[in-house]
């Protein structure tokens, strides 16, 4: 009998140089993938944000299409007044509400309480999709926030409220408009409100800036966590605009800094009217202070023009449209989007 060597085959695994080669290779493609993504996914969250603010605005044209006016952005005084006969605290998007798609929301939301009232908080805890940019990340739970609405203290706790993201500028501060523009003289209410206002309606023949140079609902994202220079300060809460039915959430185009002290500003106020500012060039100023001037949009969420989309936000224009603004837009071109009357002459970013 024959003896039979079986032969073995010895496989060949990898050496220690070709496993790191290979690692290196996927880090390498992992790298480059990543960022790719993440582009595409904020390219459609900004198409999101985009089409919830052109809801937004076609919700105000049919709602004045079919009582002839606009809301006013809040209703805070308490009082009766156009449009709020009951004068209970409200803000715009409780009458979008109903022209959104969100009918069963608006019969749960009684008008003729506040917005704050016990009976409104099953509405009001709702969150509402529409209102929320798929851009902002998830919201801190802040615990109980005191605040006052005209007589009546409340107490508010963000677990109980639908989020929102996007709010009307009422004007822009009367002094810091003439400083902006170069005026001389203090600047009233017919140059520098804008579409909507606090405590009053407003009327489309208004609009006489044009439609489509009027901005009339902005982004200030994340509210009630605060930003400041773009980050999230842990321990800050911007309780203003608490949810999409706080009265208390619209705001105003303003110059000023919270990082920033009175010393790093240098302005002028005019003989020719007290409270007129004048403020200088960039580049008449020392700079080393530059990086504390003010940056008019994503600065700060603290009632201010604030997006998490990169380099700018998208604005909802009277007309209906919906544009992205770029955040290094200078204040002149910023306030005379806002107004809805002010007759600037500017070039559209």
């Amino acid at each position: 009998m024959k003896n039979r060597q079986v032969g073995h085959r010895w496989r060949r695994g990898f050496t220690l140089i070709e496993l790191l080669v290979v690692i290196a290779i996927i880090a390498v493609l992992v790298g480059l993938l990543v960022p790719a993504v993440q582009k595409v996914r904020e390219a459609a969250n900004r198409m999101s944000c985009s089409n919830n603010l052109k809801q937004l605005g076609l919700a105000m044209h049919n709602f004045e299409g079919s009582n002839g006016f606009f809301p006013a952005s809040s209703y805070t005084t308490g009082s009766p007044a156009p449009g709020n006969p009951s004068g209970t605290f409200h803000s715009w998007r409780v009458f979008a509400i109903d022209f959104i798609e969100q009918g069963s929301i608006g019969k749960m939301y009684d008008k003729n309480l506040s917005w704050f009232d016990p009976a409104n908080i099953p509405a009001v805890s709702t969150t509402v999709k529409t209102y929320i940019c798929p851009s902002t990340p998830g919201r801190a739970q802040l615990g109980s926030v005191t605040k006052k609405f005209g007589s009546k203290t409340v107490t508010l706790n963000s677990a109980l409220f639908g989020a929102n993201d996007y709010d009307t500028m009422n004007t822009v501060k009367a002094g810091q408009y003439s400083g902006i523009m170069g005026l001389s003289y203090l600047a009233g209410p017919q140059l520098i409100n804008s579409v909507m206002y606090k405590d009053a309606v407003s009327y489309m023949s208004e609009i006489t800036d044009g439609t489509s140079n009027t901005g009339m609902i902005w982004e200030c994202s994340a509210r009630p966590d605060l930003y400041l220079n773009g980050k999230k300060i842990a321990s800050g809460v911007n309780d203003q605009g608490f949810c999409w039915a706080d009265s208390d959430g619209p705001f105003s185009v303003d110059m000023t800094n919270p990082s920033a002290t009175a010393a790093d500003y240098t302005s002028l106020v005019l003989p020719a009217a007290a409270g007129v500012n004048v403020f200088w060039k960039k580049n008449d100023i020392n700079p080393a202070n530059l990086g504390k001037f003010s940056q008019f949009m994503n600065a700060t969420n603290d009632n201010e023009v604030f997006s998490f989309h990169s380099s700018g936000s998208n604005v909802g224009f009277a007309d209906g449209s919906v544009r992205f603004i770029s955040q290094t837009t200078e204040a002149r071109t910023l306030a005379a989007i806002t107004t809805a009357h002010g007759g600037e002459v500017f070039n559209m970013p």
